[in-house]
């Protein structure tokens, strides 16, 4: 049983406004007042996630709270963390074709080829003739003005001959990382504009 206050509480969030022209391309989640200050407040305790699910991926996203030029608030939505949905859920693994070498500090490729790449980890061939590294500390060009460092430690070798390694990233390099990874699904999938 809903007491007289709660029932208004939940009219007063299924009210719509109407929708404001949006000059800005970039991924805004529209609500009425109500609404938009219960999503402010769980953003604002770091409780709020929003999901958009494609295909057998998970996309999670952290909404923020910002305020636009007629200080009207709304979220935006921060990019996202991907996963493969499934038995478990793991971070998606971006293929790379052709493999990518990872780079030395001077900025030339070393032996380690990445052929798969997600935010925990990636799976990379050993090309010399030589043992694989257990860890690495090595760059990755993203077409950015600086290269995203990853420190690797190595799991396993895969049936397929392939290393397995598991990421370590610094918060920077971490969200380099992230952006990367986001514009590449973009590019395979399709843009996620608005919620």
């Amino acid at each position: 049983m809903l007491t007289p206050l709660e029932m208004e509480f939940i009219q007063q969030l299924t009210e719509s406004s109407p929708a404001p022209v949006e000059t800005d391309p970039g991924l805004q989640v529209d609500a009425a007042r109500q609404t938009a200050e219960l999503l402010a407040s769980c953003a604002a305790k770091e409780q709020l996630t929003i999901e958009a699910h494609i295909d057998n991926q998970r996309l999670s996203f952290t909404p923020h709270l910002v305020t636009d030029e007629q200080n009207t608030p709304h979220l935006e939505l921060g990019v996202p963390q991907i996963f493969e949905e499934g038995s478990f859920d793991r971070s998606w693994r971006l293929p790379l074709d052709p493999p990518r070498a990872l780079l030395a500090r001077d900025g030339q490729p070393t032996s380690l080829l990445i052929h798969e790449l997600s935010l925990s980890g990636l799976l990379a061939a050993q090309m010399a003739d030589a043992s694989p590294p257990e860890r690495f500390s090595l760059a990755m060009d993203i077409d950015e003005p600086a290269p995203i460092i990853l420190q690797g430690s190595l799991v396993r070798v895969t049936d397929d001959g392939l290393l397995a390694y598991e990421l370590t990233l610094d918060e920077d390099n971490g969200k380099g990382l992230q952006h990367y990874l986001y514009q590449q699904h973009r590019s395979l999938y399709g843009p996620i504009d608005r919620l």
